[in-house]
């Protein structure tokens, strides 16, 4: 098995901006939470999230969440080249969200993206940066299922 990267190159592709993600910046309690929705190939409702539903890439993974009101994130996690551009090319492909990243270029793996959906920007901050601080768990409990 390979080892665990040191950090995780997390972008939000709304705005293209980006920052390293570490392991330490994540609890046990909420991977025991997050690593489930990892099996969810068929859309299955959460509590507190909506409808979620997992996708594979080859070697990378997409998560998606809506609730009754359409879309509310796409999140695409991928740890080596080979997956990458493919993942990252879904992502841009979503719709959901006007995005300043290029399909083209994804960032060096590992990474972890997140689309914020466009009527995203109308919720109370909370409830964004429940899935901002989603994304940076989903990643590293991809991370885990690989190491």
């Amino acid at each position: 098995m390979p080892a665990a990267p040191a950090y995780l190159w997390q972008v939000t592709l709304n705005t293209g901006s980006g920052s390293r993600s570490l392991r330490a910046n994540v609890t046990e309690q909420a991977l025991v939470v997050a690593r489930p929705l990892l099996d969810l190939e068929a859309e299955q409702s959460v509590a507190d999230l909506g409808l979620v539903r997992s996708e594979q890439y080859g070697s990378a993974t997409i998560l998606r969440v809506r609730d009754e009101s359409g879309p509310r994130c796409a999140i695409g996690v991928a740890l080596r080249s080979r997956g990458s551009a493919r993942a990252w090319q879904a992502l841009h492909d979503e719709g959901i969200a006007a995005l300043a990243t290029a399909p083209d270029d994804p960032p060096a793996a590992p990474w972890c993206g997140l689309i914020l959906a466009d009527r995203m920007r109308d919720r109370p901050r909370p409830e964004t940066m429940q899935l901002v601080v989603l994304a940076r768990v989903i990643g590293w409990a991809v991370v885990e299922q690989a190491t």
